[in-house]
């Protein structure tokens, strides 16, 4: 099976004092509906990671980002993130890169129930696709929340 890319964007308020990320919960399919993900989705042959994000983002969420840091997967030599769930996502790697508002406003769009800031505190209160869980301790570094 080949691997597939596709991106997530960890959107915070503020690059050096975030005090929040703005978690999606998934419309579909059935079995994600309801779990909470990064925005994003798959890179297009012939994109780059960083130009894919671009284009869900505008699609998705009707905003225009500036793109930070990667938040990197430590394990692989690529940083990018094994997304697989029994069943589910089987050949998917994915980048995740902090980004930032900078023209518009998030809205929820066809892909996505609901969008909600998540503060330190609340970050792991909702039910996050198991593909997302392992990169929020390494998001939590990244934001300075650890």
């Amino acid at each position: 099976m080949s691997t597939k890319t596709v991106v997530g964007i960890a959107l915070v308020d503020d690059f050096s004092a975030p005090t929040y990320v703005v978690g999606a919960s998934r419309k579909y399919p059935e079995w994600a509906r309801g779990m909470w993900e990064f925005p994003g989705g798959k890179v297009e042959i012939g994109e780059t990671p960083e130009e894919a994000l671009h284009r869900e983002i505008r699609e998705e969420l009707g905003c225009e980002v500036t793109l930070g840091a990667r938040v990197n997967n430590p394990n692989r030599d690529d940083s990018a993130w094994d997304l697989t769930s029994p069943g589910h996502n089987q050949g998917l790697r994915m980048f995740v890169y902090l980004g930032k508002v900078y023209d518009g406003e998030p809205r929820v769009g066809s892909s996505h129930l609901e969008l909600r800031k998540l503060t330190p505190e609340s970050l792991e209160s909702v039910e996050w696709l198991p593909g997302d869980v392992q990169i929020l301790p390494h998001l939590r570094t990244a934001l300075g929340w650890a």
